[in-house]
């Protein structure tokens, strides 16, 4: 990033509005989409303010250290290390969530997953509703990654308790430290393994997924921010992209209470196939809803 204008004989003034251009013009060289936005967004990281309070704070110098920082910070965005790991943070369903490398970063397509399933429970079992009796909500997860799907259940739904399941102790470390953030942690438990939680041995009203879901002849065409930084784990599901819709099938049944809902994020071309499996093992009402680009996203069932 080149240093702002100065006149003959002075030293460059590095303000806030002055820095921001030619640091949008840096990131959008490299084709990073949204330059502009990104560059407030780390900057804003540096000087701990929100976006709104660098407009406010405009003509505010940068010291030789926050310089540097802001530097550090665009050189690492423009090779492709992702924003959300940049800034240690991400915004999800308007709830803030700590990243960490080597963590799955939650895309904005799974927020509509979360809202579905909110809409489903809302209309099958009302908070503070008699169907419930004395029994709180359960529910469980497949793939806790940073805990953005568990937590914000948990922070929307008072009376939910949820169990969530991953193979990797920094995801799990991760989601903890998220639930407690929110102050959630008493109702939403994590567990290292490959499949479901156990939870608490009873049925539940709820299993929930966003599982790995790329084939590896898709490898190529992901994006550097997700082919070199979310781990590989988190990402492929076998030859097809199919095993973990096969894996939830053989195991949210038994799992389920009566009229509980399996509720899974797809790939846009896995609509038609997971409808079959799910079809398969016995679920009913399964539906595949669309993301706001009109592609298959969701696919929910339930249990008879």
């Amino acid at each position: 990033m080149k240093p702002p204008e100065a006149g003959v004989g002075a030293q460059p003034v590095w303000t806030l509005l002055a820095v921001l251009g030619p640091a949008a013009d840096y990131l959008e060289a490299v084709g990073i989409e949204n330059a502009r936005y990104e560059a407030e967004l780390l900057l804003a990281h540096v000087f701990d303010l929100s976006r709104l309070d660098l407009y406010l704070q405009y003509e505010r110098a940068l010291s030789s250290a926050e310089r540097d920082e802001f530097r550090e910070l665009l050189s690492r965005r423009r090779q492709r290390v992702p924003l959300q790991q940049l800034l240690k943070e991400v915004e999800f369903l308007s709830l803030p969530f700590t990243m960490e490398e080597g963590v799955f970063i939650p895309r904005p397509e799974t927020e509509l997953l979360v809202e579905h399933v909110l809409g489903r429970l809302e209309s099958d079992w009302p908070a503070g509703g008699e169907r419930l009796g004395d029994h709180p909500l359960r529910a469980l997860e497949l793939g806790a990654g940073s805990g953005v799907i568990a937590v914000s259940l948990a922070v929307k739904r008072g009376d939910l308790t949820v169990w969530t399941s991953d193979v990797s102790p920094a995801a799990l470390a991760l989601t903890e430290r998220n639930a407690a953030r929110h102050e959630v942690q008493r109702r939403v438990a994590v567990e290292e393994c490959d499949g479901l939680p156990a939870g608490n041995g009873g049925p539940v009203h709820l299993v929930v997924s966003n599982p790995p879901y790329v084939r590896p002849d898709e490898a190529e065409s992901l994006p550097p921010e997700v082919a070199e930084h979310d781990p590989p784990a988190a990402l492929f599901g076998g030859d097809d992209g199919l095993d973990f819709y096969r894996q939830l099938a053989a195991e949210a049944p038994a799992r389920l209470a009566p009229g509980g809902l399996l509720a899974v994020e797809i790939g846009a071309d896995q609509g038609e196939a997971v409808r079959e499996i799910f079809a398969a093992a016995g679920l009913e009402g399964v539906e595949v809803l669309q993301d706001y680009a009109g592609r298959d996203r969701i696919v929910l069932a339930s249990r008879s």
